[in-house]
């Protein structure tokens, strides 16, 4: 590796093999530790406005927790993240049939998706001004379900202006849905629950969602609602809204294509920490850890229990491949998949 990165190994049991990871640090004391086990974010510690630093993610306490990862803490979720109604779609005439993981439906690639496969470091970089290192994966024609060999590239970067870039790239030997994203669960304050932070996402709507979370294919005006997060509220606020907490779709702008763009800005008030989201993706799945049971602890000790943490999970349209309204996620043979999302940090 590069001078100032570091790798390490993490023991998760006898007879299994050690957890690989990689830590990059900038000069400002920010330090990305990053796993091989989907390409995980495993922690990020920043400073809060006095100087303390703490992990602003969650992360298992027991190293073993990692094999099953009930919870998707930090992994590259897909090859679709998000759901699939019915565990099923159609291409090209053809209908795919997936492994149901929430109930009826497909989940974040099913039982066996990119979040359980060891991804290989390929290239690692370190220069004045930013740190990188970049994790590959090939899944295979029929992995999962899903037709074609798709081979993916996800890049972290991590630079001076306190600024982490992830980039993905795929390419495919036949047409395929691909939607990536990261399953990190942030937590500003570094313990307790999120219920106080203050959130803010620019979008005028959101997806209509069936009782099992699957989009009916109609927008939602957020407008006068307990989801219009256009101004910064609370998260606990009006969590209630939504049964057991939030879990939907924010449509920023689908008509954008493929520019960079804010998403969302999340902030803890006791700490200043903040972290803004700016993303190529047409929208975010604000997901406020409703089903985090306290059953694992994190690093830090305490139960991870129901909002000790929420995930804004930046991708195309869940269910896209089964609505034709919804801009497709389908990557064609030759072409190639990109999508970028960068989260800056900051403590006031």
């Amino acid at each position: 590796m590069p001078r100032g990165i570091e790798t390490s190994e993490l023991s998760i049991g006898s007879g299994n093999r050690p957890l690989q990871l990689v830590t990059l640090e900038n000069n400002r004391g920010t330090r990305v530790t990053l796993c091989d086990l989907g390409a995980s974010l495993y922690s990020i510690h920043t400073k809060d406005r006095y100087g303390h630093s703490d992990n602003i993610l969650l992360t298992y306490a027991d190293p073993q927790h990692w094999l099953d990862n009930l919870w998707y803490l930090g992994v590259t979720a897909g090859r679709v993240a998000n759901r699939i109604g019915g565990a099923r779609f159609e291409l090209d005439g053809e209908t795919f049939l997936l492994p149901a993981n929430d109930g009826e439906n497909h989940l974040h690639g099913g039982p066996e998706g990119l979040h359980t496969k060891r991804w290989q470091v390929v290239q690692s970089e370190s220069a004045a001004r930013f740190q990188s290192v970049t994790f590959r994966c090939v899944s295979a024609d029929g992995d999962g379900g899903y037709p074609g060999n798709l081979d993916i590239e996800l890049t972290y970067c991590l630079d001076e202006d306190d600024a982490l870039t992830l980039e993905y790239r795929a390419v495919t030997d036949a047409d395929t849905p691909v939607a990536l994203t990261n399953h990190c669960y942030w937590n500003l304050a570094g313990s307790d629950g999120i219920l106080e932070h203050e959130l803010e996402i620019h979008a005028d709507h959101l997806l209509r969602l069936s009782e099992q979370l699957i989009p009916t294919g109609e927008l939602l005006d957020v407008t006068d609602t307990p989801v219009d997060f256009r101004k910064r509220k609370k998260i606990g606020a009006d969590i209630e809204w939504w049964p057991g907490g939030y879990d939907n779709f924010w449509v920023v702008d689908e008509t954008a294509g493929k520019t960079l763009k804010p998403i969302a800005s999340l902030i803890d008030p006791a700490s200043g920490r903040s972290v803004k989201i700016i993303s190529s993706e047409a929208g975010v799945q604000f997901y406020s850890g409703n089903f985090l049971d306290g059953s694992r602890n994190r690093d830090s000790g305490s139960p991870m229990s129901q909002y000790a943490g929420l995930c804004l999970e930046t991708h195309g349209f869940p269910d896209a491949p089964n609505h034709k309204n919804f801009p497709s996620v389908i990557l064609k043979k030759g072409e190639e998949y990109r999508q970028t999302t960068v989260y800056q940090f900051s403590a006031e």
